[in-house]
C-alpha cells in the first residue's frame, strides 16, 4: 500500500479497498448528499453532533440509499460498517469548513427555523381541519380543502428572528390564491389561537405582515381556491 493510500483517514491497517475504489464510494456519498439536500428542506445542523437532530437523519437516509452499492464493493467485507465512518466523516469534513465562515451557519439556522415554522403551522392547520370540518363545509366550498393544506401550498416567511414573538415576521402569500382560500386558512388559524386561549389564557399573537409574491399556479388545485 502506497503512502497515498496509508495516509487517507478512511483507510484502516490491511484495508483490502483500492484507493481509486474509496474514490467511488465518497463520489456516491457526496451525490447522495446533495440529492437529499438538493430541495433544501433537509440540511446539517453543524452546531450539532453528527447523531442529533437533521443530522442523524441525513446520516441514516444516506446509509439507508448507500447501502444498495454493496454488490458493487464486494472488496469490503463490513461494508455497512465502512459505510457508516464514511458517511460521518463526510459530515464532519463539511462541519470542519462551514465552521470557519459563521454567516453560512446562520442562513442555515433561519432556514431552519422557518421550515420549523412552517410545519408546525400546516400541522395546527390540518388538526383544525379534522375538528372542525362539519362547521367548516358550511362556511366554505368542501372540495379540495385536505389538498390545500399541503406543505408547498403554504406561505413561506421573508423575515425571521431566533424569536418570532419579538416583532412581526412577513409571509410571502402566493398572488394565486383567492380571498376566499385565504380566509379559509385564516379561519383554521383563528380556530387555533381560540382552542390555545382556552386552554392557556393567552392573549393575541404578534401580527404579521403580509407580502404578495407570484409563483407558478398549481393546477392541480380546485377553482375556488385560486384568483
Amino acid at each position: 500500500m502506497n503512502n497515498k493510500t496509508t495516509d487517507n483517514t478512511d483507510f484502516v491497517k490491511g484495508d483490502p479497498m483500492p484507493y481509486s475504489r474509496l474514490k467511488v464510494l465518497s463520489q456516491h456519498i457526496r451525490d447522495k448528499y446533495f440529492e437529499i439536500t438538493n430541495e433544501g428542506e433537509l440540511q446539517y445542523d453543524f452546531t450539532l453532533p453528527s447523531q442529533q437532530g437533521v443530522n442523524k437523519v441525513i446520516l441514516h437516509k444516506m446509509r439507508l440509499a448507500l447501502l444498495g452499492y454493496r454488490e458493487e464493493f464486494p472488496e469490503v467485507p463490513d461494508f455497512a460498517q465502512r459505510l457508516r465512518r464514511m458517511c460521518t466523516d463526510h459530515f464532519r469534513n463539511k462541519q470542519a469548513i462551514f465552521r470557519r465562515d459563521p454567516a453560512v451557519q446562520a442562513t442555515i439556522n433561519s432556514r431552519h427555523r422557518r421550515r420549523s415554522r412552517k410545519d408546525k403551522k400546516l400541522a395546527r392547520r390540518r388538526k383544525m381541519l379534522a375538528q372542525h370540518r362539519t362547521s367548516l363545509e358550511k362556511e366554505f366550498p368542501a372540495v379540495g380543502m385536505n389538498i390545500l393544506l399541503s406543505n408547498k401550498y403554504m406561505s413561506d416567511e421573508e423575515s425571521d428572528d431566533e424569536d418570532p414573538l419579538t416583532r412581526p415576521i412577513s409571509v410571502l402569500r402566493p398572488s394565486y390564491r383567492s380571498d376566499i382560500a385565504n380566509r379559509f386558512l385564516e379561519k383554521l388559524d383563528q380556530l387555533h389561537v381560540a382552542s390555545v386561549r382556552v386552554r392557556r389564557h393567552q392573549g393575541n399573537k404578534m401580527p404579521r405582515s403580509v407580502i404578495s409574491v407570484e409563483p407558478p399556479v398549481p393546477k392541480e388545485l380546485p377553482s375556488w381556491m385560486k384568483q
